[in-house]
């Protein structure tokens, strides 16, 4: 028996064939400049040794933006905190640049620039967080650091406004006052004379604030058994207290207060009872019997109304 020999039809060819054709006419229409991914292994390795390099490129020169390729998502989070590291110290180079600026502007008289103000303004607070520093411990009795604190204001002051502003007089008044309270009268009168020369320059000869440093001045110049000079300081503060303030007004009283220590300091006690006199109405009628200023003008009275039948 004879075999019949096999003749089957011719497969028609595979559909991968079709493929590579299809890939090698997109690769030659991706050369012309159309953008069409490739299936085929050597075009997909060389990508990703692309890839590769453009990642290990973008970690060694870093330019503060996050790849999109999800290849480098590990390092996304690492990224972002490089990125906030870089912006804090950006903005802290141009911040000390302004600074700088505004600080070269200052001392040349220059025009000074919005963001070289928000410096001056800054210090200029720093200024008076040390003198409201130094009220606090005045009032708790630590003198020598409430002198220590308000120095370092009126240095800042000198530095950044000058000598001659109403804030530098204000500084020299109030380590004025504290070095009369800490009973140091010497520096005490050279600070608030100081205070008054410059008070009178940029505040007014007849300012409330000059008024209160010949006030402070009487005070100190009676305190060093100078009655005469001290009576003259608060004849002066009493005169502006009464035209700015009037002549009820508590400021008054207490110029008048210390007027009757300067007469009892030169022995004179019938103008001291004048003037504890005037005081005592005018606290009576503004503060009232109990107050303790009114108390103390009573007993001042008191005291001087039977020291001549003491004698």
């Amino acid at each position: 028996m004879v075999r019949k020999k096999r003749t089957g039809r011719k497969k028609p060819p595979p559909k991968k064939k079709q493929i590579s054709s299809s890939s090698s006419s997109s690769d030659s229409d991706s050369s012309n400049g159309s953008s069409s991914s490739s299936s085929s292994s050597s075009s997909s390795s060389s990508d990703e040794e692309t890839t590769t390099n453009q990642n290990s490129q973008s970690l060694t020169t870093y330019t503060g933006q996050v790849p999109k390729d999800s290849s480098f998502a590990g390092a996304s989070r690492n990224q972002k905190q490089r990125t906030k590291l870089l912006t804090d110290s950006e903005l802290h180079k141009r911040s000390m640049r302004f600074a700088s600026e505004g600080a070269i502007q200052i001392k040349s008289g220059g025009v000074i620039s919005s963001k070289g103000l928000t410096n001056i303004d800054a210090d200029l607070q720093i200024a008076q967080q040390y003198e409201e520093l130094g009220k606090a411990l005045k009032i708790n009795g630590d003198y020598r650091g409430a002198v220590i604190e308000m120095s370092k204001a009126l240095e800042i002051r000198r530095r950044i406004v000058g000598k001659e502003h109403p804030d530098t007089a204000s500084s020299y008044y109030q380590l004025g006052v504290t070095h009369c309270q800490a009973q140091n009268y010497d520096q005490a009168l050279i600070e608030l004379k100081r205070a008054l020369t410059l008070g009178r320059i940029v505040w007014g000869k007849g300012h409330e604030d000059t008024a209160c440093t010949y006030y402070q001045l009487g005070i100190v110049l009676n305190a060093m058994g100078d009655y005469d000079l001290g009576l003259r300081e608060l004849r002066k503060a009493l005169q502006i207290f009464e035209t700015v303030l009037g002549k009820d007004h508590e400021a008054t009283a207490r110029t008048l207060h210390h007027m009757g220590d300067s007469y009892a300091g030169k022995d004179d006690t019938t103008g001291a009872l004048i003037q504890y006199g005037k005081a005592f109405a005018i606290q009576v009628a503004k503060l009232g019997r109990h107050n303790p200023q009114t108390l103390e003008t009573w007993k001042k009275m008191d005291h001087h109304m039977r020291k001549p039948g003491d004698d």
